[in-house]
């Protein structure tokens, strides 16, 4: 289904405009990611620029993997009244084609975020896997890390996984833990550059999720760790923050009212990203 959600044009702009002046990195960048878009080209070496591979083999194409949960899984709008939805989930198994929310893989981030990154590396073919499974919380993330990110030896990795974190799931030490130990085994496993994406706003009490984590605590620590494991940071959480501040409506760039960005903030988060690989001007949506 595609998303219905629509964004008003002055607030996606005026949320665009605050991205354009806003610091959202942390002075690392994904230079062995940069280098392959730029020298792996989708040729043989011999029609290349700059010469033989390391390991003898023809370049490869670059391939970034996404771990996260329905925003990066794409997920917007409810398909009807929420409350009555989840109803019909508890009453047993639900038809195959029923839906609690609408699923719109072409206008999540990711796939908009490999777009930019051909308009800007117009002679490399980037390929991108989607691993955001929706309600996955970072133990679910960690727990299917191997099948879900290491197997494929991606060359950039996109985690976005801050948003699921109720009281079960513990307090923000025990994020930070599951979160280190997930980014340990992706360095340790494979030899992809690491960006660790910071999350929209949401509209839902941290006391009614968790009274003794909140999204604030846990982006806090998400930007900590970029700094001690000397990985990307991509923080459109502060983004989201100085949009709030202005005295734009959050709600107007969430599809569900709650969590899910609408297809302006996907584009938020996608241009975000690029700005790690180029600081580009204000660009509007229309």
């Amino acid at each position: 289904m595609r998303t219905q959600f629509v964004t008003p044009e002055e607030y996606a702009n005026a949320a665009f405009e605050i991205a354009a002046r806003t610091d959202i990195g942390n002075g690392v960048l994904p230079d062995r990611f940069m280098r392959m878009m730029k020298e792996n080209r989708g040729s043989i070496n011999q029609f290349s620029p700059y010469g033989s591979s390391e390991d003898g083999l023809e370049r490869k194409n670059p391939l970034i993997v996404a771990l996260g949960d329905s925003v990066t899984a794409g997920h917007f709008e409810f398909t009807g009244d929420p409350l009555k939805l989840y109803a019909k989930l508890e009453e047993g198994p639900i038809d195959e084609d029923f839906a609690i929310e609408i699923t719109d893989a072409r206008e999540c981030y990711l796939e908009k975020f490999r777009l930019y990154l051909i308009d800007k590396y117009e002679q490399t073919s980037v390929s991108t896997i989607n691993s955001g499974i929706a309600g996955d919380t970072m133990y679910g993330m960690k727990n299917r890390v191997y099948r879900d990110v290491v197997r494929y030896q991606p060359d950039l990795v996109i985690i976005n996984g801050s948003l699921n974190w109720g009281k079960e799931c513990g307090d923000t030490n025990a994020y930070q833990k599951v979160l280190t130990e997930t980014v340990k085994i992706i360095k340790n496993e494979t030899k992809a550059d690491v960006i660790l994406l910071t999350p929209n706003m949401m509209l839902m009490p941290d006391m009614l999720l968790n009274p003794i984590s909140s999204l604030d605590e846990r982006v806090e620590v998400i930007r900590k760790l970029a700094d001690a494991e000397g990985i990307c940071l991509a923080d459109a959480y502060k983004v989201w923050k100085a949009y709030e501040a202005a005295g734009y409506p959050v709600e107007k760039l969430l599809a569900n009212g709650t969590n899910h960005p609408s297809t302006a903030g996907h584009e938020l988060y996608a241009w975000v990203l690029m700005k790690l690989f180029d600081n580009q001007e204000h660009r509007s949506l229309m």
